[in-house]
């Protein structure tokens, strides 16, 4: 829901929600805006992506497995009030559900282009290992839906209350008064559990190293003081960065090892022989720490039980400047 806010009568007026073709715009032309964004939207701290789908084949358009083994089924054609959005959600739970972990890891290995195993990723993002067996036990259903969409959205609540776990992603479009070219997008990113720390941009960053996944990109990242990410969705993170935005190096199963400024230029670079596949930024005033800075010291130091899964998150500034504080105070870096 998207308020009007008269701060004179102290009054609000919902805002009328829109369709797509009141702006020209068709399904293929929002997921195409919604893949671009992809970063912003796919929690990538409590899923691993498995496929993503750019084709316009019968495939799914994202898959990915939950830390309970789960098989998540999404099916972002934003198509309104047709009831294929659930017939086709549906359909590739039948194509896939029966999927074994060796079909689920041949995805992952495509999708990740990494040497380790979807067995081996799963390990060092939740922290636990999952025996083949428990993996695609049960599949979640999400189907992308516009607000005023009841027919698919009355039919998803049925369904559900019958046992089925399909979910509705809600969006909504608004007229931008200020630009009649233009529209507003309203959407949450879908998360298995809410992240209350998502939305937080107030200059602080911690980024995952990526050494659980490659050691060697880790090491790049020290030896040549730089802020990177590699392949979609998780590089365009590192658009995020501003000039001067602190980020601070996190090395998995150690903590904080380093940290620098952006210098706010976007630079791309081939990985694994992928050609634009690596996203960097150069960190100035970069230092390396005496020692890591562990995740327990950092939740002791910020009062926050932070989860350091995901590829970067935003520190709100008082925790940010708690942080490179006590690593001043502390002499793991130099003041």
């Amino acid at each position: 829901m998207l308020l009007n806010i008269n701060t004179k009568t102290r009054s609000a007026e919902k805002c009328r929600t829109e369709k797509l073709n009141t702006f020209g715009l068709d399904e293929r032309g929002l997921q195409d805006i919604l893949f671009k964004t992809l970063d912003r939207l796919f929690p990538d701290d409590e899923l691993i992506l498995l496929m993503q789908s750019r084709r316009w084949q019968e495939e799914p358009d994202l898959m990915a497995i939950d830390k309970n083994g789960d098989l998540f089924i999404f099916e972002l054609k934003a198509w309104e009030s047709d009831i294929s959005n659930l017939l086709q959600v549906l359909r590739y739970g039948q194509m896939y559900g029966a999927s074994k972990y060796e079909e689920l890891n041949k995805w992952y290995e495509k999708m990740s282009n990494q040497s380790q195993s979807l067995k081996e990723a799963y390990k060092a993002k939740f922290g636990t290992e999952l025996p083949e067996e428990q993996f695609n036990r049960r599949q979640v259903f999400v189907v992308m839906t516009n607000g005023l969409d009841s027919h698919t959205r009355e039919a998803i609540r049925y369904w559900r209350s019958s046992g089925l776990d399909i979910r509705p992603w809600v969006y909504r479009v608004y007229t931008n008064p200020a630009a009649s070219k233009t529209m507003y997008l309203e959407i949450s990113a879908f998360r298995v559990q809410d992240n209350p720390y998502e939305d937080i941009a107030e200059g602080y960053y911690i980024l995952n190293t990526n050494f659980s996944n490659n050691p060697k990109a880790h090491a790049d990242m020290l030896a040549n003081a730089k802020a990177a990410a590699y392949y979609d969705p998780w590089k365009f993170k590192i658009e995020r960065l501003e000039p001067r935005d602190v980020v601070f190096l996190y090395k998995s199963g150690a903590g904080i090892v380093a940290v620098g400024e952006a210098d706010g230029k976007l630079n791309k670079c081939s990985y694994q022989g992928n050609p634009d596949e690596e996203y960097f930024k150069k960190l100035q005033r970069f230092q390396c720490l005496s020692r890591p800075l562990s995740a327990a010291e950092i939740k002791t130091i910020t009062g926050i039980n932070h989860v350091f899964m995901g590829t970067m998150f935003g520190l709100d500034a008082d925790s940010g400047k708690k942080i490179r504080k006590f690593l001043c105070d502390n002499g793991l870096i130099q003041g």
